[in-house]
């Protein structure tokens, strides 16, 4: 345990705060691959923030590229991630089903290895987006597709194909409207975005003009024919529909130098088997004299598919077709006519073409993919679809793949992985299961009613395990009738015969009775307890804490965990609440994960921790900690306002508090704190520790406790360092202050003469009992606390060597009488351990 003075002193910086970074716009991630956790910054370019990939993949290795490079490249491409070792590596984005993306994934090798030609496939999920193939370390090549989410999980994965390392510099995803590029036939993989008129040779995205950039961060390349004439408008032209082409495109156009000649647009490179969508995005940006008529149509191949129109004076007006493909010839040709009444040639603003892709192989669903995941974290296996792609299904793994259903998993062969614990209730969500294969591993627990209800399921063998307890009786049924293989050999506590089911029946009800009669004599102590202390209330005797008698504060041992079970969120409710987690809400991270702040659909506003997988903590055993955290309520203590957990993911929601931490407090270059708040905070920090360590019951161990998890008044868990021992190098200061009589070194130079002296001495005093090396040497946290609450911190009087010498004796003397009750019961089984599940807070 350590003494609550010691925020007074020695506190270093344990984070590093994210301050002068423009927040991106909502939903926009954009990911510098490779680069070191943590990493963050703005590309001027573009106006657009980036940040290290490695919360969202935890294979590959992180390489950067030749530095006579990086003068001539953005930042985003600086870094890259190469996988040499794995055959196939994906990022994992947790997305909302339905939404539409521009997602983008850049390649620059930059000269990192001395093998700059590649060649290697690119994935979205379990089908295959492009083929990315480098030859030059100099050249970079860029894709896009366009993509709704069928699941809630969106996968960009890499695929070694040939004897070359599968590597990525940067993935970008950007939210789209529901309007925009409403195309059913598949994804849609971009092939040209052109500017047509633009007077610039540089392209246009998000940011990179005065204004009128593209909100989508779309890039738009500019592109004009020797056969054509630029024209363009200073006017403002209205963009407002689904497609919001960037106002700086629709602000120039190209027309026929010729007024008589059309205007044709042939696409080359295309497969004869190609189908793609087109836009044509048009708009009047000329002044027309009244005599004067704008009317074209749009031919492709000799045949008509946009009848004839006026385009609209200084407003937007777009055109798209789907399912267009060469001809037998492999001609694809777009041809703008003007109509026989019209006295000025045709007009073209802007073009976009797309490949369709059918991305037609389903993604299992999501529950049997969670359920996996779950099951398999233990043995390694990366977390990637079980079923799809074929070629990459999982050992052990047996599927189903019927016409354009989800791949179902049909059979689960896990003999011999080392499977602990009982058997999970996730199973059940794989509905078509028909083979369960759990033999030869240290499972634990009875066999599970759920198995009797899986109406798919077949053959179950569940021998050579720790099971124990009888076999329920809906499955024996089902055994009996042939309707289920059961193998349960190997398990010595198992009970399988239909009479045990009838034995422990009987015990059941035995001890039904037994507990009933418990129950009822310990309901009658209580109702005698509840008048008791009803009678004590009115007598004004109502008893509370010796040493924080201000603080309304409970352990309810009884109630915690059916409000916990009510405030449960969905996956989908907290995405939504963080604009999918986006880089824009996030607030920091630490051991435990990430924090995002989000707004539930109340208006509430909270923070939200993301727990990193890989911890091995099942759901039952999350539960169960949920449980001891939702009985602890102090006024110095952040509120935990419920929980999340689906397959591995394991999220925590707090209370957001805006105002920072004390870690902010004490280093942000601003008017420092004076010492009276400090001495508050101090006292505030001091009274939620005791309470976790005394009061509440289960006792609490915090773990943690430093100035970034210390927050103020209303004030939000900000970006945390790694844990680190204070006491190993501030002790040294305490004992040479001790010695030297010397305390001015370890005040905060800004407070200048704005404190106390003599409060500094009793409190280095307190603190140097407080650090002692033998836990059991350390004083109880309300013994100091009580100590110094007691003095008169309001008050300012000499400090005489006579009290200071009382003073060494009191402390003295709490330190000896420490070891007859001190903190020893923390250190017990009896005591609960949390590193970072609390957070404190205190008041200015």
């Amino acid at each position: 345990m350590m003494g609550f003075s010691m925020y007074l002193f020695v506190l270093l910086p344990q984070l590093f705060l994210r301050f002068g970074l423009a927040e991106n716009p909502s939903g926009f991630t954009s990911l510098t691959c490779g680069a070191p956790m943590g990493t963050s910054f703005l590309e001027k370019a573009t106006n657009i923030t980036y940040s290290s990939d490695a919360p969202y993949i935890d294979t590959g290795i992180g390489r950067s590229i030749k530095s006579s490079y990086q003068s001539k490249s953005e930042q985003q491409t600086w870094y890259l991630r190469s996988f040499p070792q794995s055959s196939r590596s994906c990022y994992t984005f947790n997305m909302t089903t339905g939404d539409k993306y521009l997602i983008r994934a850049i390649f620059f090798h930059g000269g990192y290895d001395t093998r700059p030609s590649t060649k290697f496939d690119l994935h979205l999920g379990p089908n295959k987006w492009a083929t990315v193939s480098t030859a030059e370390e100099t050249k970079s090549e860029t894709f896009e597709i366009i993509h709704i989410l069928a699941t809630s999980r969106l996968q960009v994965c890499l695929v070694k194909t040939e004897d070359s390392t599968p590597f990525i510099s940067a993935i970008e995803l950007r939210k789209l409207t529901s309007k925009a590029y409403a195309n059913e036939s598949g994804s849609l993989q971009t092939f040209l975005r052109a500017d047509i008129g633009s007077f610039s040779k540089q392209s246009l995205r998000y940011g990179s003009g005065v204004y009128g950039a593209d909100v989508f961060d779309r890039i738009w390349l500019p592109y004009n024919s020797e056969n054509w004439s630029q024209i363009r408008t200073d006017n403002s032209v209205d963009n407002d529909n689904g497609f919001k082409v960037p106002e700086n495109v629709m602000a120039t156009a190209s027309v026929p130098t010729d007024p008589d000649a059309h205007m044709n647009i042939s696409l080359t490179g295309l497969h004869q088997t190609s189908r793609f969508y087109v836009c044509l995005h048009f708009s009047e940006i000329q002044e027309l004299n009244p005599n004067d008529t704008r009317e074209l149509k749009v031919m492709y191949n000799g045949r008509l598919i946009i009848e004839p129109f006026k385009p609209i004076s200084f407003y937007t007006r777009s055109f798209f077709r789907d399912e267009l493909g060469p001809n037998a010839n492999g001609q694809c040709t777009f041809s703008l006519q003007k109509t026989a009444s019209s006295t000025l040639p045709p007009l073209l603003n802007a073009m976009e073409v797309y490949m369709v892709n059918s991305l037609s192989q389903n993604e299992t669903d999501t529950k049997e993919v969670d359920t996996m995941i779950n099951i398999k974290l233990s043995c390694g296996i990366n977390k990637v679809d079980p079923c799809v792609p074929r070629d990459y299904m999982w050992s052990g793994v047996n599927c189903s793949y019927i016409d354009s259903e989800q791949p179902k998993i049909i059979s689960l062969n896990l003999t011999t992985h080392g499977l602990t614990g009982e058997i999970q209730e996730s199973i059940s969500n794989l509905s078509s299961l028909q083979v369960l294969d759990f033999s030869n591993n240290s499972l634990i627990g009875p066999v599970p009613e759920f198995l009797a209800h899986m109406t798919s399921l077949k053959v179950i063998n569940l021998s050579s395990n720790l099971l124990y307890g009888s076999i329920p009786t809906s499955l024996l049924d089902k055994v009996q009738r042939g309707l289920v293989s059961l193998s349960i050999e190997g398990n010595p506590g198992i009970c399988s015969s239909a009479s045990c089911a009838t034995t422990n029946k009987k015990k059941t009800k035995k001890k039904t009775m037994v507990i009933a009669s418990v129950a009822a004599s310990i309901f009658l102590i209580l109702v005698i307890v509840l008048v008791i202390l009803k009678r004590r209330a009115k007598l004004g005797r109502y008893p509370s804490s010796d040493h924080d008698d201000n603080n309304l504060q409970q352990c309810n041992n009884q109630s915690s965990s059916s409000e916990m079970a009510n405030n449960m969120f969905t996956y989908e409710d907290l995405a939504q609440a963080t604009d999918n987690f986006s880089n824009v809400n996030f607030i920091g991270q630490g051991g435990f994960g990430y924090v995002h702040k989000g707004v539930l659909p109340d208006g509430t506003e909270v923070a939200i921790k993301q727990l990193k997988a890989g911890s091995g903590q099942g759901e039952r055993e999350f539960r169960a900690e949920i449980e001891i955290i939702s009985r602890v309520h102090h006024r110095h203590l952040v509120s935990l306002l419920g929980y999340c957990v689906i397959g591995t993911q394991r999220l925590l929601v707090y209370e957001f508090l805006p105002n920072k931490t004390l870690e902010f407090h004490l280093h942000e270059k601003r008017r420092p704190l004076d010492w009276s708040k400090r001495m508050k905070i101090a006292s505030g920090a001091a009274r939620g520790l005791a309470y976790l360590h005394e009061d509440c019951n289960p006792k609490t161990i915090h773990r943690d406790v430093k100035a970034a998890n210390v927050l103020i008044d209303d004030s939000y868990e900000a970006k945390l360092a790694d844990e680190e021992n204070i006491v190993d190098w501030a002790k040294p200061l305490m004992l040479q202050a001790l010695n030297t009589g010397n305390y001015h070194g370890l005040v905060d130079p800004r407070l200048e003469k704005d404190f106390d002296i003599s409060q500094i001495k009793r409190m280095v005093l307190c603190a140097d009992a407080c650090v002692q090396h033998s836990a059991k040497h350390r004083p109880k946290m309300s013994q100091p606390l009580g100590d110094i609450t007691s003095y008169n911190l309001d008050g300012s009087s000499d400090y005489t060597s006579t009290e200071y010498k009382e003073d060494v004796k009191k402390f003295k003397r709490l330190v000896l009488e420490s070891q007859t009750f001190g903190s020893s019961d923390l250190t017990s089984d009896n005591a609960q351990s949390s590193s970072g599940s609390f957070c404190i807070k205190s008041e200015t």
